[in-house]
């Protein structure tokens, strides 16, 4: 079902920063497999380490396009972190890996996934159990912009947020290493409140306090006060301008 949703969500997306659809194969294996094109340099963190003096601002503002066309049709990827940005031979980056990605407004196209820990916003931590689970949170275009500015801030300061105090935090409360969800609601909005990139924990000489204001932005608590990709984006190229 996971694959069959991928191929349809990937299937309908053409644009210069999402990675190609060829199609579905069933012969090269047990299970039918996506096919797309190889790209040998990899994702977004094995390129910088290859190519340490790269123009990061065409990776940043590539990416921002992407999920702006992405938003823009009303899907949300929910999973953005640099491993699922490949780039091609030219450096221009690829958003990929829609497994989990959902149709806004499309029945059918809902998934109970979150992504992944320290790229994932706060209120994708707070789960739910009981009666009210329904209710448990899922990935928005809110939480997409969160991972963004986290994805941003890894590129730009070639430093991974894994090191982020969040992902510390959780190992803390749930005694386990943070690659899932916390099985109960032990994380309290009080603590996730205060858990954002804070700048004196990161290298920031390659950060602005221009671009530091929008990331700020961008990681707030309550989704509604993060702003549209649209908005980030524009902010950022006229940063880099």
């Amino acid at each position: 079902q996971r694959l069959r949703r991928e191929a349809d969500v990937w299937s309908r997306l053409k644009h210069k920063n999402i990675l190609p659809f060829f199609g579905v194969c069933e012969d090269l294996a047990p299970t039918p497999v996506l096919i797309s094109p190889f790209y040998k340099s990899g994702h977004v963190g094995t390129y910088l380490r290859k190519h340490p003096k790269i123009n990061r601002k065409e990776l940043v503002c590539g990416v921002g396009s992407g999920l702006e066309f992405l938003h823009a049709n009303e899907i949300v990827h929910g999973d953005l972190k640099v491993q699922n940005v490949l780039v091609d031979k030219r450096g221009v980056p690829h958003i990929c890996d829609f497994g989990i990605s959902k149709i806004l407004n499309r029945q059918g196209f809902t998934t109970s996934s979150v992504g992944t820990a320290p790229y994932m916003a706060p209120e994708l931590f707070l789960v739910i159990d009981g009666p009210a689970q329904e209710q448990s949170p899922s990935t928005t275009q809110s939480s997409d912009v969160y991972s963004f500015a986290l994805l941003v801030l890894e590129v730009r300061l070639d430093q991974s947020t894994d090191s982020c105090h969040l992902k510390i935090a959780l190992q803390i409360l749930t005694s386990e290493a943070p690659k899932r969800r916390p099985s109960k609601t032990i994380v309290t909005t009080e603590i996730l409140a205060q858990l954002q990139p804070r700048r004196e924990d990161y290298n920031v000489d390659t950060v602005t306090n221009a671009m530091w204001s929008v990331l700020t932005r961008c990681w707030s608590f309550e989704p509604q006060w993060r702003p549209p990709i649209t908005e980030v984006l524009g902010e950022l190229v006229a940063i880099f301008t």
